[in-house]
């Protein structure tokens, strides 16, 4: 019997499990999962928490109950570091030890690295955020707006819809004010390629969105944001994305890497460590971290750790980069990218309103339905 540990349960820790339970449904292999929250968040709807379109019940399960019907045993526990010579993972319950370790701890926020940040800027990072920029904007009265994501962050949808949806907000409420939306990338939205980056860049212009980059935030104080080259933005409100490094738990897994990422092969089995495989922002893979990404890296690392542990010789799997996601615009319209980043294999730009309406079904698919929790239907059999 393999003793199979999951440090982590968002969408890669969840995904892991439950992929990992049906291929091993015939063994005696334990899974265990680690996890300090008990309530999964689904958090590509955190946008519509933030502007009260959702509740956060609305976009939440219990992970305890969902395990527990799914034969999986679930640790609600505080991970505080790794021992690769014990074959142990060290929680503030004690050690739990493993023959076999999937690493899905997500990303840190690390507001440390911008003075300020966590005093005056709000972001949609967690439920607790959410809240926070929903009651900030109950209290706005109108002025300048800065929107966008810092230095080290490898996601930037939510941070459109944040600014997409300000600009509806400041409209419905008669509100004066400007949005200076920022950013570290060479053209806006990069990584989803050409098209998208020109629709866009459209659609900001459009809509009066600024968008100032690439740069870098050197400081955020109550009244503006201060970037590295010294430019200053006035701003009554700031909505800014903190930079992303690896969980501390996970800096001795790292081997000096300078955001304590973990390397991996293509198959998602660590570099370093032949017993560990890495799924979700945990990943140094560069370009976007998505659920999306997280989904499809736990599918990939599930089926290699499987052979592994059944001894079989059939042919391992190999994760294929790709970033995928809708953009609501509003007015009932949507962006779909869809776009391989390690080759040329899906190149997809669509627009209409298609696309918002299967985002909100997807959503509600894998928070209300047996689709994801309990059949674990995986992400490469939804992608269109």
């Amino acid at each position: 019997m393999a003793r199979i540990v999951i440090a982590g349960s968002g969408f890669g820790g969840l995904t892991a499990a439950l992929q990992l339970k049906k291929r091993l449904k015939n063994s005696n292999h334990r899974i265990t999962v680690l996890a300090k929250d008990n309530q999964f968040v689904y958090r590509p709807s955190l946008v519509l928490v933030a502007f009260g379109k959702k509740s956060p019940k609305s976009i939440t399960f219990n992970l305890e109950t969902l395990y527990a019907k799914s034969g999986i045993e679930f640790l609600p526990t505080t991970i505080e570091s790794f021992d690769v010579e014990a074959k142990a993972v060290n929680t503030k319950t004690g050690p739990v030890f493993y023959d076999k370790l999937i690493v899905a701890l997500g990303e840190k926020l690390q507001y440390e690295e911008i003075p300020g940040l966590r005093e005056y800027g709000y972001n949609v990072c967690s439920i607790e955020g959410a809240l926070a920029l929903r009651s900030a904007l109950e209290h706005f009265d109108g002025g300048p707006i800065v929107v966008g994501w810092s230095q080290f962050v490898q996601t930037g949808g939510p941070a459109f819809e944040v600014a997409l949806e300000l600009e509806e907000w400041l409209k419905r409420h008669d509100l004066p004010g400007s949005i200076q939306f920022i950013d570290p990338l060479p053209k806006l939205w990069a990584p989803a390629g050409p098209e998208a980056t020109e629709f866009l860049t459209a659609l900001f212009a459009e809509r009066k969105i600024s968008r100032m980059g690439p740069v870098q935030v050197k400081e955020v104080k109550a009244d503006r944001v201060i970037l590295k080259d010294g430019t200053e933005l006035p701003s009554k409100l700031t909505i800014l994305t903190p930079p992303f490094r690896g969980e501390d738990a996970q800096s001795s897994l790292a081997n000096g890497h300078s955001r304590d990422w973990l390397e991996t092969g293509k198959d998602m089995r660590s570099v370093h460590y032949p017993d560990i495989y890495v799924v979700g922002s945990a990943v140094a893979f560069e370009g976007p971290k998505q659920a999306h990404t997280a989904m499809l890296q736990a599918e990939t690392a599930a089926h290699n750790l499987s052979l592994e542990v059944n001894q079989s010789s059939a042919p391992r799997k190999e994760y294929d980069h790709e970033m995928s996601c809708v953009l609501d615009l509003g007015n009932g319209q949507g962006l779909f990218v869809r776009r391989s980043l390690w080759n040329d294999q899906h190149q997809v730009v669509r627009t209409g309103r298609r696309w918002p309406m299967a985002k909100s079904a997807l959503a509600y698919s894998f928070v209300h339905t047996p689709i994801f929790k309990k059949w674990g239907v995986p992400m490469s059999k939804i992608n269109p």
